[in-house]
Formats: C-alpha cells, structure tokens, sequence
C-alpha cells in the first residue's frame, strides 16, 4: 500500500508531461491548416496573449494612421500648364 502511495504522484506527472507533450505535438500541426488562419481560437489566443501581456509591461503598438493632407496645401499648377483661359 505504501508503494502505490508513493507512486500515485509520480504517475500523475506522467500523465500530465505526456499529455502536454500530445497537446504540442496536435497544435505544430494545427497551426499550418486552413481551420487555423480562418478560425476563432487563433483570434482568443491572441487576445488572451495580449490581455496578460499588457499586465506585464507589453503593449501592441498603435495601429498605424493614415496620412491625412488638406487640399489646400496642395501645389498649384503654373499659369501656363493651367487650363483656365487668360
């Protein structure tokens, strides 16, 4: 009795290192199917990444900002390429 006791944790550990190990091994193959670039999880495991990333210190930088110039600032044609009549 006192070696099945002694046992139990070990073989707990086991299962679960093997378990993981098959967990990996099911999601490097996952990863390069059509499921995985169109599907829900990969958008939740992002989001997840990046919720317990930001208690950590590590921000996503800002998207990006499309230029915006006003058209007032825009160069005019000279007189003689203009197509206004003298």
């Amino acid at each position: 009795m006192r070696l099945m006791v002694a046992v139990l944790p070990w073989l707990a550990i086991a299962v679960v290192i093997v378990a993981a190990i098959l967990a990996f091994i099911w999601f490097r193959a996952y990863r390069y199917t059509e499921a995985w670039r169109k599907g829900e999880f990969r958008a939740a495991a992002l989001g997840f990444l990046v919720f317990f990333g930001g208690l950590f210190g590590h921000r996503l930088p800002p998207p990006p900002q499309a230029r915006i110039e006003s058209i007032s600032s825009a160069p005019t044609l000279p007189d003689e390429i203009s197509d206004k009549e003298p």
